[in-house]
């Protein structure tokens, strides 16, 4: 678990996006305030997928964007 604290309103930001790569996943963090503007304070964290142990969470989050579709259910 991490946290991510915006330098310049001083509140933490909230997980708006992850994207799955190659070698690494990339979480998007922004403010859910009207002081930060996203394109100056948005925040990428990148981990190395070997390290992540979070994927399987963050899939299961609303704002995931799966790269292919799920998997059909086999009866």
């Amino acid at each position: 678990m991490m946290s991510i604290k915006c330098g310049n309103c001083d509140t933490y930001q909230t997980v708006v996006k992850f994207q799955k790569g190659p070698d690494k996943n990339v979480y998007t963090y922004e403010c859910e305030n009207d002081i930060c503007d996203p394109n100056v304070t948005r925040t990428l964290v990148e981990i190395p997928k070997h390290l992540d142990n979070s994927t399987r969470r963050a899939e299961e989050l609303p704002y995931y964007e799966r790269d292919e579709p799920p998997p059909e259910p086999s009866d």
